[in-house]
């Protein structure tokens, strides 16, 4: 019969410590989604509170009430984030995969080349005239996707990955029973760098997820605003009202604040941006304790 191990006074001591840390980390969260159905008044009042005195739905009204743009914006934000992500992992897959093969003969002008664009940046003006004028791009959502799907650092990653967990035996190998390099890279590469792939993988969707500088430089049509670019717009909505309440008359601020709550406005924002990604994030989470350990020494 087994017998249990006794848990001694320092994993108790331990258990306790990470217990107040994730309770200090999801604190905030509940606070986030409390203020969300709190009503202005009582968040003037009191502040935020984890126990508001009113509760209301203004906030998400709110939000709601661009209704049709903002499903679109999120059907345009999704398809960014998948289409971008899921290109850039083969991109940058195939890459590494070519960097890492010691008989490669522009192994290391490529990677010269790609070290110097960490280095050096044209910067914001020439981007934007090359992305309009050379590939008109300007008011397409490709110039949204393209950009993230080649990340130097990413690629590092990649590149390490594959020379620590991947053995150049089991190469040979299969070059020696007749396979190619496309072969040997889709039948037996990539199935040994899933690890990889979901670590960077989920990385590159939270920063296509979150991106709307390049939204708000290029895109101008309602239909291809991305779901940042609209949340941005109505945050600005908030503040314009919030810094120009002086310049307004009393009635007409008040009919307009019933109308754009203001914290708990932004809260709801907030929500309606983190929400996916808090969703999705406990599913990747397994991978990202594997992504850790890229490069490092197995026993």
């Amino acid at each position: 019969r087994k017998t249990m191990k006794k848990v001694g006074i320092g994993q108790w001591i331990l258990g306790l410590v990470l217990f107040l840390y994730t309770m200090i980390c999801l604190l905030p969260v509940i606070l986030v989604v409390i203020v969300s159905f709190s009503s202005d008044e009582s968040i003037n009042k009191n502040g935020f509170s984890f126990f508001p005195e009113q509760w209301s739905l203004k906030a998400w009204e709110y939000v709601g009430s661009f209704g049709r743009q903002l499903i679109n914006s999120y059907a345009v934000t999704i398809f960014i984030t998948i289409g971008g992500t899921v290109l850039g992992l083969i991109i940058m897959s195939m890459f590494a995969y070519t960097l890492s093969r010691k008989n490669f003969e522009l192994r290391s002008f490529l990677s010269i080349m790609m070290l110097i664009t960490m280095l050096f940046s044209g910067g914001l003006l020439s981007s934007y005239l090359v992305n309009t004028t050379m590939y008109h791009l300007k008011d397409n959502l490709l110039v949204l996707l393209l950009p993230g799907t080649m990340n130097v650092m990413n690629v590092i990653i990649l590149r390490t990955y594959i020379q620590s967990n991947i053995p150049d035996a089991l190469i040979e190998s299969a070059k020696i029973d007749g396979a190619r390099e496309r072969t040997i890279f889709w039948k037996i590469a990539a199935p040994m760098m899933k690890p990889a792939l979901a670590s960077v993988g989920f990385m590159m969707a939270v920063g296509y997820w979150n991106e709307w500088q390049g939204a708000m430089i290029y895109i101008t049509s309602p239909s291809k605003t991305p779901l940042q670019l609209l949340l941005v717009r109505i945050e600005n909505n908030i503040n314009f009202l919030m810094q120009n309440a002086g310049n307004v008359p009393t009635d007409v601020y008040a009919s307009m604040s019933q109308n754009i709550p203001q914290n708990s406005g932004r809260m709801a924002i907030l929500l309606t941006v983190l929400g996916p990604i808090m969703v999705i994030y406990p599913f990747f989470q397994k991978y990202f304790v594997k992504g850790l350990t890229v490069g490092s020494v197995k026993g």
